[in-house]
């Protein structure tokens, strides 16, 4: 069972929410408080890369709100026509979010390309004293955040904050290039290898999303490994039709068929019991939906053997 599973365990779903939630409102203050303080020193200092990185982490705060409305949806009761419940919303607000943050790159490379043939006076004194404040709020945000559980898009979250304070380091170089050097193409050099960073984590948590929305088996666990730890139970002779999907990046779900030996089938609530506690220790698949048949059932329908 991955590490996430296993810290799952250590207290109810509920209660590792609410702490998320108080987690992530600090966070959203956090960071918006640098928003502000960033783009007004990005018109008095003129600076792109600072400008930039005020957007990057507009995005950022969005992306908490968006985490935090996603995790208030997702404690919402399963319904008769939703009986998952809500869990997915926090696959599709991470969704959003990667969407948003490849557009934004791609501004950010256009504005900074149009620098590098017309570099614009930048204020480096004025760029340098706020980008630093900046990184200190990003280090706050990133202290608020790591730690405890996490779903996909607070840890893509977090992995936003940790770009953004690392793009404060290098608009903080770039800061210190202009007072030495006067040599303003740094300032949009700074910014694309910004807009790199968020690239980079934009197309992780995308392949991550896109993976769960295609009910991919979730990464962390092999379909082959489940099918040995089913087969290795006692009075199991065949499992075939495994399925495993993800509804949210830690709520995974297992349905199989089992053919059992006939001489066992007067035991068959011991081999479930089993088969299902041996797929919770070991995979942290606690849902599971299993089919029991005797040797000399004759399915009808599709079957799925094995893959």
């Amino acid at each position: 069972m991955n590490a996430c599973l296993r810290e799952k365990t250590e207290g109810s779903l509920e209660e590792i929410q609410k702490k998320e939630q108080k987690k992530l409102k600090l966070a959203i203050i956090t960071t918006g408080s640098l928003v502000v303080l960033e783009v007004f020193g990005g018109i008095i200092s003129n600076s792109l890369a600072l400008l930039s990185d005020a957007w990057h982490m507009f995005v950022d705060a969005s992306a908490l709100a968006t985490c935090f409305l996603a995790g208030e949806l997702s404690s919402k009761n399963p319904t008769s026509d939703k009986t998952f419940g809500y869990h997915r919303v926090e696959i599709l607000s991470a969704l959003a979010n990667g969407v948003l943050l490849v557009v934004l790159s791609a501004y950010i490379f256009y504005e900074a390309i149009q620098r590098l043939f017309l570099p614009a006076q930048v204020k480096g004194l004025e760029m340098l004293v706020i980008t630093t404040i900046g990184l200190v709020g990003n280090a706050l945000s990133m202290g608020i955040l790591s730690g405890g559980v996490r779903g996909l898009n607070v840890k893509a979250a977090l992995l936003h904050v940790t770009s953004d304070a690392l793009s404060s380091v290098g608009a903080i170089v770039a800061g210190l290039v202009i007072i030495f050097t006067n040599w303003y193409p740094v300032d949009p050099i700074v910014s694309i290898m910004t807009g790199s960073f968020i690239v980079y984590g934009s197309v992780k948590m995308l392949r991550e999303v896109l993976h769960i929305l295609l009910e991919g088996v979730p990464i962390s666990i092999n379909l082959n490994d489940v099918v040995g730890t089913m087969m290795s139970v006692s009075g199991v002779k065949e499992v075939h039709d495994v399925h495993i999907w993800s509804i949210t990046s830690y709520r995974h779900y297992l349905s199989a068929h089992l053919v059992l030996r006939n001489d066992v089938l007067s035991n068959v609530g011991e081999v479930l019991n089993e088969t299902k506690r041996l797929i919770d220790e070991k995979y942290g698949i606690r849902h599971t939906t299993i089919q029991v048949e005797p040797e000399s059932y004759e399915e009808v329908g599709e079957v799925h053997r094995q893959y």
